[in-house]
């Protein structure tokens, strides 16, 4: 017999009226074998997920009508013993670690049973009895084939930091835990603490002895950063220069957040943003404040922090330069991912860390696997360069450069429209060139197509150029 859980009926509202995602899915009870075996093949292979039977799903037209037209749940138990063995059979080898409860209604025993399925992400490759191979991706099962099974074996191969004990930790702590019990006070079905840890395996049994896991105290724990061994904080650098290598007169402010993830990505952000706000950049206009897509800044810190190594004793840092903005996360690129399929490929390093945090009502990774696509769309729609990746010394670093889409020329044409003259100096400062002789040679361009000419009596050190009189 499973567990059988009661919920409210705003409780059956919200959960009807959620959406298919990356970790979520429904589906019929008389679904047939093969749906149910690929969805839960799909979540195991990917990042793990739940799967409800017998919730018809929202596209469906011909669910009956009514607010709880779409909750189709079984009888009893019994009835869905043939779903049960189409789970725990139906794929090859079988998936691992799965958990099963039954929702029900309160004062609506007429709706019967939902079968609520819990996946982990499993360390195998699960094959359908087809001998296809799924995997979750946002709110599809996608068959992968060929070299992508490959490197989906190749990926199962990385173990996860955050499935390991945390010795000497009083549970106690974190079961009362604010974090821990804020978020809970949210999440539906309500649910005590200590069965809610252990209900997503967030919690070891070594040798009749109970110890709490990295991603319970990281997700969880008020201050992760005192309660580990390794360090796993964030720390934000304000340097007035935009040198590639600051000296330490160059530092005018630095802060360290140390709190649980949701709140550490919550507090890093708005600290990011209060810096920029202080940042002037050379514009068409003179000097303005730096102007970075919100969203961009937020996904790759987001990236930076879950998709992390928390293996190594490092903490995710953040640079805030005049020029750009650099995120370094400790770990190198995880599995088969490279700086050539990032964008297109996927990865959790910590799936549960993933998946939790993605069960916030506002997740800071609402959109699964689209971190760093967004950061690139969003500095393209602001007309800046796209960010640049670089993989060095077991770091992945990603810099949002200050630096306009628009040429060199287009960009001293542009301050040339609002100002009367302009020199070498300042031409570097609003292309993000570095070179004299390359700003000059954009210079003499523009005037051998008499568009720009020399102010007179300016040469040497002071030379300036304006735009051509007509």
């Amino acid at each position: 017999m499973f567990e059988e859980i009661t919920i409210s009926e705003s409780e059956t509202i919200s959960l009807l009226n959620q959406d298919e995602s990356h970790f979520f899915d429904v589906t019929r009870k008389e679904g047939d074998g093969k749906t149910i075996q690929k969805k839960v093949a799909a979540f195991a292979n990917a990042d793990g997920g739940e799967l409800f039977i017998g919730i018809i799903d929202k596209r469906d037209a011909s669910a009956p009508p009514g607010i709880f037209g779409r909750w189709n749940g079984f009888n009893d138990q019994e009835g869905a013993n043939a779903s049960v063995q189409n789970i725990v059979k139906g794929t090859n080898p079988a998936v691992e670690n799965l958990y099963f409860e039954f929702y029900l209604v309160q004062g609506h025993p007429e709706l019967g049973k939902v079968l609520k399925v819990t996946i982990q992400k499993s360390p195998n490759v699960h094959y359908s009895l087809d001998n296809k191979v799924y995997v979750r991706k946002g709110p599809q099962c996608l068959e992968v084939l060929g070299q992508a099974i490959i490197n989906l074996s190749l990926s199962k191969g990385v173990i996860s930091y955050e499935n390991q004990s945390v010795a000497n930790y009083n549970l106690e702590e974190l079961y009362s835990a604010k974090p821990l019990n804020r978020f809970l006070q949210e999440f539906s079905p309500k649910t005590e603490p200590k069965t809610f840890l252990h209900k997503q395996k967030l919690i070891n049994i070594e040798q009749d002895s109970e110890k709490p896991t990295y991603g319970s105290i990281l997700l969880y724990d008020e201050t992760p950063s005192s309660s580990l061994p390794k360090k796993c904080a964030v720390k934000i650098n304000r340097y007035t220069t935009d040198k590639a290598e600051p000296s330490r007169e160059h530092l005018e402010r630095q802060e360290t957040v140390e709190a649980n993830l949701y709140d550490q990505i919550e507090q890093s952000t708005n600290i990011i943003q209060q810096m920029i706000e202080s940042v002037p950049v050379m514009g068409s206009k003179g000097l303005e404040k730096a102007k970075y897509p919100p969203e961009a800044i937020k996904e790759v810190l987001v990236n930076a922090i879950i998709h992390r190594d928390y293996n190594i004793s490092d903490d995710v840092l953040v640079f805030i330069f005049n020029n750009r903005i650099e995120v370094q996360s400790p770990g190198g690129l995880p599995g088969h991912i490279t700086k050539e399929n990032i964008l297109q490929e996927r990865f959790s390093r910590n799936p549960k860390i993933v998946r939790l945090l993605n069960k916030y009502p506002e997740p800071p990774n609402k959109d699964i696997g689209e971190g760093l696509n967004t950061a690139f769309q969003k500095m393209k729609a602001v007309r800046l360069k796209e960010p640049e990746i670089i993989v060095k010394d077991n770091r992945v670093i990603v810099i949002l450069p200050h630096q306009a889409l628009a040429t060199p020329e287009e960009q001293i044409l542009e301050y040339l429209n609002h100002n009367a003259e302009i020199n070498n100096r300042t031409a570097r400062k609003i292309t993000g060139i570095g070179s004299e002789n390359e700003v000059k040679r954009c210079f003499i361009a523009l005037a051998s197509k008499g568009i720009i000419e020399r102010v007179p009596d300016k040469g040497g050190s002071k030379a300036a150029w304006k735009l051509k009189s007509k």
